[in-house]
């Protein structure tokens, strides 16, 4: 086990390098802050991508008990657990108020990735549920999404390559433990994906309100369906949505503009998670 003191020490500069996406991609590692996503990257299935544990001296006597419990005594004897004193902990945390305990994952064949999906890379994906995300760049709102998807039975999500990483430490904080339970494909031509669903028998439609969308209700939305969700800000680009089936919009009151993205992701999952039951 490792003690370090230093903020200026290069086990820091090294933690605190995760925190962005050069480090992230640099490294092949991103970290997950906090107790709830320690437990779950410490599941069987999960516990292979664990590269090493990072405490902070404060928190050091309750959680290294909880390492030895869950890891085994040699991991917590090795150099892959780092006590960290509080002013380096506090800068290698993405948290404000952080609780003490930072798993350090490999990024590895965490999420696959495509320059264009075809008909055939979507046989394996055949009977599950599948979300899809177009330029989602708030990792508060991918992380929800992902958090949402797994709540209501979605096994696989598709996102275009200018989305924000799943690795982001906002993203995987917010999916509480999502990121570990779906799988990720992230493909740079978007259409080909669309085009690849439409030609395997799903049905694909664009979440947005444009002339000509149907609202969810009228639209008997199946188990093999897929709902496009677009960027808060900017939507889904015309060019994307004339490969859908068709616009799905959620009727809501002429007294708000929108929904947030999240929340509208949320709403569709939900609906569609009742197709079939």
């Amino acid at each position: 086990m490792k003690r370090i003191a230093s903020r200026n020490n290069p086990e820091t500069v090294f933690a605190a390098s995760l925190q962005s996406k050069k480090g992230r991609e640099e490294t092949g590692l991103f970290t997950a802050d906090g107790e709830k996503l320690f437990r779950e990257s410490a599941k069987p299935e999960n516990a292979s991508k664990i590269d090493r544990i990072y405490l902070s001296e404060s928190s050091s006597e309750r959680y290294l008990s909880l390492v030895s419990e869950l890891l085994g005594a040699e991991f917590v004897e090795s150099d892959r657990t780092v006590v960290f004193s509080e002013p380096a902990f506090e800068k290698i945390s993405s948290e404000k108020s952080p609780q003490g305990i930072i798993t350090v994952l490999k990024s590895i064949d965490f999420s696959k990735n495509y320059i264009k999906i075809k008909k055939k890379d979507l046989s394996q994906l055949e009977g599950k549920r599948i979300v899809a995300l177009y330029d989602v760049r708030d990792p508060g709102n991918l992380g929800a999404i992902v958090r949402s998807a797994v709540a209501f039975g979605f096994s696989e999500m598709v996102l275009s390559s200018d989305c924000v990483e799943v690795t982001n430490p906002k993203t995987v904080r917010a999916a509480m433990g999502g990121v570990f339970s779906i799988g990720f494909r992230t493909v740079a031509d978007f259409g080909s994906f669309i085009k690849s669903a439409r030609e395997a028998g799903r049905r694909v439609f664009a979440a947005e309100l444009r002339e000509g969308a149907k609202p969810l209700s009228e639209i008997g939305i199946g188990t093999d369906d897929v709902i496009v969700i677009g960027n808060e800000g900017r939507g889904i680009p015309s060019e994307i949505s004339a490969l859908c089936d068709s616009s799905v919009y959620i009727p809501i009151s002429p007294a708000s503009e929108s929904l947030n993205a999240a929340v509208a992701a949320s709403l569709f999952l939900w609906e569609q998670s009742k197709a079939g039951n």
